[in-house]
């Protein structure tokens, strides 16, 4: 018999010959997407982003298109209309080979988009934080579809989540260096703050697995980009225009922009809908209560229809009995009268 292996040679490797070895993408600098804060369930948060964000993507920039690769052989599979004894057999064998045909074909589509190495709009990669899901997207404006959704749950009381907490949009990340947040604040904030135009700011910090990066040094930095290259924004800490996010998580800085995020909920999207269920709880309860309030009514009222009629019933009996003693009374006189 041979050796049996030690458990350092038998799970040794385990890793390169995984399933989904080296498939594993990590946050980096140069991103795009959305910044996603859960509780505990991860799995069923990234499902749920993805439904979300792609209905909405839908509505905006509409459908997601795949560019499928065409076969080699498609050409010469395909028949010269103008042959009449093949047109003749395809009528013959039509109606057996139709549904198989259809399947046949609808299976290939399938299998072209799959194998296709175009990267989807929608990609989830590592954040490297518990709790924390970062989706990539190729879209230029994560801005819009985020303000779609929070427009929905906030305003019009849609529920659009069950898992997902926070949804904030990225407009870019990079690595947590003061030269490379200089550059990458310069590049995108002139979206935030147009020429000309006075708009209201304030910033919130927050910094995931990173002990090297001061709070206040970060928040000075930012500030300072903004009053140098744009003259026109001003500090509001309770309710501004924009709110410019920013997160670190390990050595990447991700900077979001939210447009009245105090407003909204600080872009929670439970907490948006949980006042009307609040308030629906409270209806339902006053509800209930008016009901019971009247069947106490109801029972009250027939207790006392019960008690008028047993009261109605008594002086009828009062009355007998004094006609009885009145009658023995009667009696007693005759009998004195016989006695004198």
């Amino acid at each position: 018999m041979g050796k049996r292996k030690g458990k350092k040679q038998y799970y040794s490797g385990a890793g390169k010959k995984g399933k989904f070895s080296g498939q594993k993408k990590m946050l980096t600098e140069g991103m795009a997407g959305f910044l996603i804060t859960c509780n505990n369930r991860e799995r069923e948060t990234i499902q749920e982003a993805y439904n979300v964000l792609n209905e909405y993507a839908d509505k905006l920039v509409g459908p997601e298109i795949r560019k499928a690769v065409p076969k080699e052989n498609e050409k010469e599979n395909k028949k010269d209309p103008n042959d009449v004894d093949a047109n003749s057999d395809e009528e013959e064998e039509g109606d057996i080979d139709d549904i198989d045909a259809a399947l046949e074909k609808e299976k290939a589509d399938i299998l072209q988009v799959v194998n296709t190495k175009e990267e989807r709009r929608f990609t989830r990669v590592d954040s490297g934080a518990n709790n924390c899901i970062f989706i990539k997207t190729t879209l230029e404006d994560p801005c819009s579809i985020v303000s779609s959704i929070v427009e929905d749950v906030s305003v019009n009381k849609v529920n659009k989540a069950r898992y997902i907490l926070r949804l904030v949009p990225v407009i870019g990340t990079c690595k947590a260096y003061d030269k490379n947040i200089i550059e990458l604040l310069e590049s995108k904030l002139g979206q935030v703050f147009p020429a000309g135009k006075e708009v209201s700011y304030c910033i919130i910090y927050k910094c995931r697995n990173n002990n090297q990066v001061k709070q206040h040094e970060m928040i000075n930095t930012v500030n300072e980009v903004v009053k140098d290259k744009f003259t026109d924004a001003t500090i509001d800490l309770k309710s501004p225009d924009v709110c410019l996010y920013v997160e670190i998580i390990r050595n990447i800085f991700c900077l979001g922009i939210a447009k009245d995020f105090f407003k909204h909920k600080k872009y929670n999207l439970q907490e948006m809908v949980k006042e009307e269920q609040d308030k629906a709880s409270t209806t339902d309860e006053a509800a209930k209560d008016t009901q019971d309030v009247k069947e106490e009514k109801k029972e009250e009222e027939s207790t006392n229809n019960a008690s008028d009629k047993n009261e109605s019933k008594e002086p009828e009996t009062s009355t007998d009995e004094n006609n009885d003693n009145s009658d023995v009374k009667t009696d007693d006189s005759e009998e004195n009268k016989v006695n004198d």
